[in-house]
């Protein structure tokens, strides 16, 4: 158990340095309110969500190596990067939006478990259900792509 543990504090570290890299490394930043405004309008408005360009990153080596796999995630490009990466091995694949929120699966068969975020800038929320397939995991992130509503309404993270 605690091995486990420790493989899933790992995670988060390197999820959190994945998701702070990706911040730093984007385009340059905006007021804290005029952000904060445009979020909110982005969650609201299922018409701008829709035409949300999400960007699929997936992490190596316990977040040590990322490559970005698209800038545009289409359905097709989750599933087929799902299916390629192999599960007995670490992995964090995940969805991030215009605004540095980012989805997240992550974890090996082996022994680490599964498990899915959801960060933003201020939180940092996981799923309360336990993941067990890559399947799961896939779905996910194939709801997240269909909009935050609807994976907000189908999944509970705390």
């Amino acid at each position: 158990m605690k091995k486990k543990s420790t493989y899933i504090i790992i995670g988060i570290l390197a999820l959190t340095g994945l998701v702070a890299f990706s911040s730093w490394n984007s385009k340059p930043k905006v007021k804290m309110t005029k952000r904060a405004q445009n979020r909110t309008e982005i969650l609201n408005t299922d018409k701008q969500q829709t035409n949300r360009h999400l960007r699929l990153v997936v992490a190596y080596d316990f977040g040590r190596e990322l490559k970005t796999i698209s800038e545009k995630a289409t359905a097709e490009i989750i599933k087929s990067t799902m299916k390629t990466i192999n599960w007995n091995e670490f992995h964090i694949v995940q969805l991030e939006d215009e605004n540095n929120n980012a989805l997240h699966v992550s974890g090996s068969l082996g022994g680490d478990g599964l498990a899915s975020g959801f960060v933003t800038e201020d939180d940092h929320i996981l799923m309360e259900k336990p993941i067990v397939t890559v399947d799961q995991m896939t779905e996910i992130l194939l709801d997240f792509l269909k909009g935050e509503n609807v994976w907000r309404n189908k999944y509970e993270y705390k």
